[in-house]
Protein backbone atom coordinates (compact mmCIF):
# COMPACT_ATOMS: atom_id res chain seq x y z
CA UNK A 1 0.00 0.00 0.00
CA UNK A 2 2.88 2.39 0.70
CA UNK A 3 4.14 1.61 -2.79
CA UNK A 4 0.75 2.56 -4.25
CA UNK A 5 0.71 5.86 -2.35
CA UNK A 6 4.23 6.69 -3.45
CA UNK A 7 3.48 5.74 -7.06
CA UNK A 8 0.43 7.99 -7.14
CA UNK A 9 2.47 10.83 -5.63
CA UNK A 10 5.14 10.51 -8.31
CA UNK A 11 2.87 9.82 -11.27
CA UNK A 12 1.07 13.14 -11.51
CA UNK A 13 4.03 15.59 -11.35
CA UNK A 14 5.90 13.55 -13.97
CA UNK A 15 2.91 13.71 -16.29
CA UNK A 16 2.46 17.43 -15.66
CA UNK A 17 6.15 18.09 -16.26
CA UNK A 18 5.99 16.36 -19.63
CA UNK A 19 3.03 18.55 -20.55
CA UNK A 20 4.59 21.80 -19.32
CA UNK A 21 5.27 24.19 -22.10
CA UNK A 22 3.27 22.18 -24.57
CA UNK A 23 0.41 24.01 -26.25
CA UNK A 24 -1.15 20.76 -27.40
CA UNK A 25 -4.69 20.07 -26.29
CA UNK A 26 -3.63 16.46 -25.72
CA UNK A 27 -1.19 17.46 -22.96
CA UNK A 28 -1.77 17.08 -19.26
CA UNK A 29 -2.54 20.31 -17.43
CA UNK A 30 0.20 22.29 -15.72
CA UNK A 31 -2.07 24.99 -14.24
CA UNK A 32 -0.84 25.52 -10.65
CA UNK A 33 -4.40 26.07 -9.43
CA UNK A 34 -5.06 22.44 -10.38
CA UNK A 35 -1.68 20.78 -9.95
CA UNK A 36 -0.78 22.21 -6.53
CA UNK A 37 -4.01 21.23 -4.69
CA UNK A 38 -3.80 17.73 -6.17
CA UNK A 39 -0.17 17.38 -5.11
CA UNK A 40 -0.92 18.81 -1.67
CA UNK A 41 -3.75 16.31 -1.14
CA UNK A 42 -1.78 13.23 -2.12
CA UNK A 43 1.34 14.49 -0.34
CA UNK A 44 -0.44 15.14 2.97
CA UNK A 45 -2.29 11.85 2.79
CA UNK A 46 0.84 9.84 2.00
CA UNK A 47 2.85 11.55 4.75
CA UNK A 48 0.10 11.19 7.35
CA UNK A 49 -0.61 7.56 6.51
CA UNK A 50 3.07 6.69 6.58
CA UNK A 51 3.46 8.36 10.00
CA UNK A 52 0.45 6.54 11.42
CA UNK A 53 1.54 3.18 10.10
CA UNK A 54 5.13 3.64 11.30
CA UNK A 55 3.91 4.40 14.82
CA UNK A 56 0.91 2.12 15.22
CA UNK A 57 1.71 -0.59 12.71
CA UNK A 58 0.63 -1.17 9.09
CA UNK A 59 -3.11 -0.96 8.62
CA UNK A 60 -3.76 0.77 11.96
CA UNK A 61 -5.27 4.24 12.04
CA UNK A 62 -5.88 4.08 8.28
CA UNK A 63 -7.35 0.84 7.01
CA UNK A 64 -5.74 -0.43 3.78
CA UNK A 65 -9.06 -0.52 1.93
CA UNK A 66 -9.64 3.16 2.78
CA UNK A 67 -6.15 4.02 1.54
CA UNK A 68 -6.93 2.18 -1.70
CA UNK A 69 -10.18 4.15 -2.02
CA UNK A 70 -8.26 7.40 -1.62
CA UNK A 71 -5.65 6.52 -4.22
CA UNK A 72 -8.28 5.44 -6.75
CA UNK A 73 -10.43 8.50 -6.03
CA UNK A 74 -7.44 10.82 -6.36
CA UNK A 75 -6.40 9.26 -9.66
CA UNK A 76 -9.93 9.69 -11.03
CA UNK A 77 -10.03 13.29 -9.81
CA UNK A 78 -6.69 14.04 -11.44
CA UNK A 79 -7.83 12.32 -14.63
CA UNK A 80 -11.00 14.42 -14.80
CA UNK A 81 -9.38 17.77 -14.00
CA UNK A 82 -5.92 17.58 -15.49
CA UNK A 83 -5.87 14.95 -18.23
CA UNK A 84 -6.46 15.61 -21.95
CA UNK A 85 -10.09 14.70 -21.26
CA UNK A 86 -10.61 18.18 -19.83
CA UNK A 87 -9.54 19.92 -23.04
CA UNK A 88 -11.45 17.42 -25.15
CA UNK A 89 -14.56 18.14 -23.11
CA UNK A 90 -14.56 21.72 -24.38
CA UNK A 91 -15.22 20.46 -27.90
CA UNK A 92 -16.88 17.06 -27.51
CA UNK A 93 -20.12 16.75 -25.52
CA UNK A 94 -19.54 13.07 -24.68
CA UNK A 95 -16.12 13.82 -23.19
CA UNK A 96 -17.66 16.69 -21.22
CA UNK A 97 -20.23 14.35 -19.69
CA UNK A 98 -17.63 11.64 -18.94
CA UNK A 99 -15.55 14.24 -17.12
CA UNK A 100 -18.51 15.17 -14.92
CA UNK A 101 -19.34 11.52 -14.20
CA UNK A 102 -15.76 10.86 -13.14
CA UNK A 103 -15.98 13.74 -10.68
CA UNK A 104 -19.41 13.06 -9.21
CA UNK A 105 -20.10 9.33 -9.53
CA UNK A 106 -16.62 7.82 -9.28
CA UNK A 107 -14.10 10.07 -7.51
CA UNK A 108 -16.48 11.63 -4.95
CA UNK A 109 -17.83 8.40 -3.35
CA UNK A 110 -14.37 6.84 -3.24
CA UNK A 111 -12.94 9.89 -1.46
CA UNK A 112 -15.87 9.93 0.98
CA UNK A 113 -15.31 6.24 1.76
CA UNK A 114 -11.60 6.95 2.29
CA UNK A 115 -12.23 9.46 5.10
CA UNK A 116 -8.86 11.09 4.38
CA UNK A 117 -8.79 14.08 6.71
CA UNK A 118 -7.63 12.22 9.79
CA UNK A 119 -4.59 10.91 7.92
CA UNK A 120 -3.91 14.35 6.43
CA UNK A 121 -3.94 15.93 9.90
CA UNK A 122 -1.21 13.53 11.00
CA UNK A 123 1.07 14.98 8.34
CA UNK A 124 0.98 18.37 10.13
CA UNK A 125 3.01 19.49 13.17
CA UNK A 126 1.31 18.74 16.52
CA UNK A 127 0.44 22.41 17.17
CA UNK A 128 -1.26 22.79 13.79
CA UNK A 129 -3.04 19.46 14.28
CA UNK A 130 -4.45 20.58 17.64
CA UNK A 131 -5.49 23.97 16.25
CA UNK A 132 -7.36 22.47 13.32
CA UNK A 133 -8.95 19.90 15.62
CA UNK A 134 -10.20 22.73 17.82
CA UNK A 135 -11.60 24.65 14.86
CA UNK A 136 -13.51 21.58 13.71
CA UNK A 137 -15.32 21.55 17.07
CA UNK A 138 -16.69 25.09 16.74
CA UNK A 139 -20.45 24.82 17.18
CA UNK A 140 -21.36 26.86 14.10
CA UNK A 141 -19.10 24.77 11.87
CA UNK A 142 -20.40 21.52 13.31
CA UNK A 143 -24.00 22.65 12.75
CA UNK A 144 -23.24 23.72 9.17
CA UNK A 145 -21.56 20.41 8.40
CA UNK A 146 -24.41 18.45 9.96
CA UNK A 147 -26.99 20.46 8.00
CA UNK A 148 -25.16 20.27 4.66
CA UNK A 149 -24.62 16.52 4.91
CA UNK A 150 -28.18 15.71 5.90
CA UNK A 151 -29.21 13.28 3.15
CA UNK A 152 -32.25 15.29 2.06
CA UNK A 153 -30.43 18.64 2.10
CA UNK A 154 -27.38 17.22 0.31
CA UNK A 155 -29.58 15.62 -2.35
CA UNK A 156 -31.33 18.94 -2.98
CA UNK A 157 -28.06 20.89 -3.10
CA UNK A 158 -26.49 18.44 -5.53
CA UNK A 159 -29.58 18.34 -7.72
CA UNK A 160 -29.78 22.13 -7.77
CA UNK A 161 -26.14 22.40 -8.87
CA UNK A 162 -26.72 19.92 -11.70
CA UNK A 163 -29.84 21.62 -13.04
CA UNK A 164 -28.59 25.19 -12.69
CA UNK A 165 -25.35 24.53 -14.55
CA UNK A 166 -27.21 22.80 -17.37
CA UNK A 167 -29.37 25.83 -18.04
CA UNK A 168 -28.42 27.06 -21.56
CA UNK A 169 -26.92 30.36 -20.38
CA UNK A 170 -24.72 28.92 -17.65
CA UNK A 171 -23.79 25.88 -19.73
CA UNK A 172 -22.54 28.03 -22.62
CA UNK A 173 -20.76 30.36 -20.19
CA UNK A 174 -18.86 27.38 -18.74
CA UNK A 175 -17.73 26.39 -22.24
CA UNK A 176 -16.68 29.94 -23.12
CA UNK A 177 -14.78 30.80 -19.91
CA UNK A 178 -12.17 28.64 -18.20
CA UNK A 179 -12.85 30.36 -14.87
CA UNK A 180 -16.58 29.64 -15.07
CA UNK A 181 -15.78 26.08 -16.17
CA UNK A 182 -13.69 25.46 -13.05
CA UNK A 183 -16.44 27.01 -10.91
CA UNK A 184 -18.86 24.54 -12.48
CA UNK A 185 -16.53 21.64 -11.70
CA UNK A 186 -16.05 22.83 -8.12
CA UNK A 187 -19.80 23.07 -7.46
CA UNK A 188 -20.41 19.64 -9.01
CA UNK A 189 -17.63 18.00 -7.01
CA UNK A 190 -18.34 19.78 -3.71
CA UNK A 191 -22.06 18.99 -3.76
CA UNK A 192 -21.30 15.41 -4.83
CA UNK A 193 -19.07 15.04 -1.75
CA UNK A 194 -21.91 16.33 0.43
CA UNK A 195 -24.38 13.98 -1.28
CA UNK A 196 -22.25 10.85 -0.85
CA UNK A 197 -21.31 11.83 2.71
CA UNK A 198 -25.00 12.15 3.54
CA UNK A 199 -26.02 8.92 1.86
CA UNK A 200 -23.16 6.80 3.23
CA UNK A 201 -22.58 8.28 6.69
CA UNK A 202 -25.59 10.52 7.29
CA UNK A 203 -28.80 9.96 9.19
CA UNK A 204 -29.74 7.11 6.85
CA UNK A 205 -27.53 4.87 9.01
CA UNK A 206 -29.97 5.27 11.90
CA UNK A 207 -33.06 5.88 9.79
CA UNK A 208 -32.70 2.79 7.66
CA UNK A 209 -30.87 1.95 4.44
CA UNK A 210 -34.11 2.35 2.48
CA UNK A 211 -33.76 6.13 2.79
CA UNK A 212 -30.27 6.03 1.24
CA UNK A 213 -31.52 3.85 -1.61
CA UNK A 214 -34.38 6.30 -2.19
CA UNK A 215 -32.05 9.31 -2.43
CA UNK A 216 -29.74 7.42 -4.79
CA UNK A 217 -32.70 6.42 -6.95
CA UNK A 218 -34.07 9.97 -6.97
CA UNK A 219 -30.69 11.40 -7.99
CA UNK A 220 -30.19 8.78 -10.70
CA UNK A 221 -33.69 9.47 -11.99
CA UNK A 222 -33.47 13.23 -12.32
CA UNK A 223 -29.83 13.27 -13.47
CA UNK A 224 -30.62 10.63 -16.11
CA UNK A 225 -33.51 12.73 -17.36
CA UNK A 226 -31.26 15.81 -17.38
CA UNK A 227 -28.55 13.96 -19.30
CA UNK A 228 -31.03 12.70 -21.86
CA UNK A 229 -32.56 16.13 -22.42
CA UNK A 230 -29.12 17.72 -22.71
CA UNK A 231 -28.09 15.15 -25.32
CA UNK A 232 -31.22 15.78 -27.38
CA UNK A 233 -30.70 19.54 -27.16
CA UNK A 234 -27.11 19.22 -28.37
CA UNK A 235 -28.27 17.22 -31.38
CA UNK A 236 -30.79 19.80 -32.50
CA UNK A 237 -29.70 21.79 -35.62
Amino acid sequence: MRFMLASAFLWFPVSAARAHGSGSSSAWASDPWIVLPLLAAIGLYAAGTTKLWSRAGPGRGVQPWRALCFVLGWLLLAGALASPLHELGKRLFTAHMIEHEMLMVMAAPLLVLARPFGAMLWALPPAARRALGGVSQVRALRWTRSWATDPLVATVLHGAALWLWHMPGLYEAALASETVHWLQHFSFFATALLFWQGVIYGRTQTGGQAAGVFYLFLTALHSGFLGGSSTRRRRLP
